[in-house]
């Protein structure tokens, strides 16, 4: 790798997500990277359950206004950036798992680095819910730098 050029930011519009944000947009003007901002939206049963087992899926969602509102909305938090015309993007995917998905945009979109904030779950927690963060490190074709929220509180 020659250098950093495309920093893949997972954005949710979390609070883990923007203290990721920030720390990539740190990263990005010192190596004069482009950032990637990329959602994840789950088709409905992934979103809700799986059908056939007493949960049913929301009838008034549609997929497609969910992706075109979630592409306007994270347009937003980049055009906040205040970055030149093309230096950052908004991406949004449709996947199931989501640590697959982020990982098949990296390669993608030619990411050379991931940095994506975590929660910083344990115990039952973890065990339950599983770690986007954790599973991204581990399928990941580039490095992977995770962001706990306190650091954007001590910025």
């Amino acid at each position: 790798m020659d250098r950093f050029k495309n920093f893949l930011v997972p954005y949710d519009f979390s609070d883990h997500a923007e203290a990721a944000l920030y720390a990539a947009r740190d990263l990005a003007d010192r190596f004069d990277a482009n950032l990637l901002l990329v959602n994840v939206v789950q088709p409905p049963h992934y979103a809700y359950g799986v059908l056939g087992y007493g949960v049913t899926t929301d009838p008034s969602l549609d997929l497609t206004k969910l992706v075109k509102t979630t592409q306007e909305r994270l347009a937003s938090v980049v055009d906040r950036l205040g970055a030149p015309p093309g230096r950052h993007e908004a991406h949004v995917v449709e996947g199931t798992i989501i640590a697959d998905t982020l990982c098949e945009a990296a390669d993608r979109l030619e990411c050379d680095l991931i940095v994506m904030g975590t929660h910083g779950r344990t115990g039952l927690g973890h065990a339950v819910l599983g770690s986007v963060a954790e599973r991204t490190v581990r399928e990941a074709g580039c490095p992977v730098l995770t962001v706990n929220e306190k650091v954007r509180a001590n910025a």
